[in-house]
């Protein structure tokens, strides 16, 4: 019988439905909530070696866990009263963390949606941006450097041009940094910035609409995006993910192909797409998020997404 461990937030919406999901299918699984300090517990006993993990789902063993859904999200240190409160938080999560990465290698033989590695590697920007351009898919032109003269110089032949932060910035509530047009004025007011930390500079595509494509193992699932109905959402749709609107999305049978390879090459199982098809109709690849989110969409177009994962979960390919 399968046997699953999501390490995540049982209060995660996706964490929610996929779990709802195995219920029904009386799978049997446990969520793994590691910033739920003094609540769940993880034990190595050696010599030799015996892994037990326990949560309010109940316990298991490490030899049992036959599919690993790392679902862990960054935990936002928005509570701590003080300095010293603040570096304890980022202690019990440096130990946790140091303690749930080994799985990876003790658990090598189970499914993993996705694989420790391979998610360190893609969430990489400069690495994504490469490997789909060595894909034969067509990406901005830009640039990526905190060395201001490189970046004036690139730029410099843009007429518009976006900036891009290659991870991200939120600070709760509500302040977080999207992309965002720029101007050459704009670089010259903002060196001192610019130099502190490589940045990503892209032209601008004149955009007809987006594409959100998620894709599970071999399963496609296209949405388009209609980001350009809105001034608010033409250079970033993030900031009104609700109410820019939506359609399901049939996508050209090579572009799909071409797709299914790049995932492949990528090694992921799930990864979600952000592409930009542009006034001409080319396709332009942006990024891919390895645990992008996804449940919005699937609640508003009635898609089966976390249909999809709970499926690849028990292994019902």
């Amino acid at each position: 019988m399968p046997c699953i461990l999501i390490i995540g937030d049982q209060e995660d919406p996706h964490v929610e439905t996929v779990s709802a999901i195995l219920k029904k299918k009386n799978a049997r699984y446990i969520v793994l909530n590691p910033y739920k300090y003094g609540v769940d517990t993880i034990t190595y006993t050696y010599a030799p070696l015996q892994i037990q993990l326990s949560s309010t789902d109940g316990t298991i063993s490490g030899h049992e866990v036959t599919s690993v859904w790392w679902r862990l999200k960054p935990n936002l240190i928005s509570n701590a009263d003080n300095k010293s409160d603040f570096e304890r938080q980022k202690f019990l999560l440096r130990e946790w963390i140091l303690t749930l990465e080994p799985l990876k290698h003790f658990l090598k033989d189970s499914f993993w949606m996705n694989r420790r590695e391979v998610d360190s590697l893609v969430r990489n920007k400069p690495y994504q941006l490469a490997i789909a351009h060595e894909n034969d898919f067509k990406i901005p032109k830009g640039i990526i450097s905190n060395d201001i003269g490189a970046v004036k110089d690139k730029t410099s032949k843009f007429k518009r041009f976006i900036y891009k932060p290659l991870s991200y910035f939120i600070v709760p509530p509500d302040q977080v940094l999207y992309s965002s047009f720029m101007t050459h004025e704009d670089v010259e007011k903002k060196t001192k910035n610019i130099a502190q930390a490589p940045c990503i500079f892209q032209e601008y595509i004149d955009k007809n609409f987006e594409l959100r494509i998620t894709v599970v193992g071999k399963k496609v699932f296209a949405v388009k995006i209609n980001s350009q109905k809105k001034s608010k959402t033409k250079f970033d749709w993030r900031k009104d993910q609700i109410g820019v609107g939506y359609e399901i999305f049939v996508l050209p049978t090579l572009i799909q192909e071409k797709l299914l390879r790049l995932h492949r090459k990528f090694r992921l199982y799930y990864g979600a797409y952000d592409f930009i098809v542009d006034v001409q109709g080319e396709y332009h690849f942006l990024e891919v998020n390895p645990g992008g989110q996804w449940l919005w969409m699937e609640q508003i177009l009635k898609i089966e997404i976390s249909q999809a994962i709970a499926d690849a979960l028990i292994q019902e390919q």
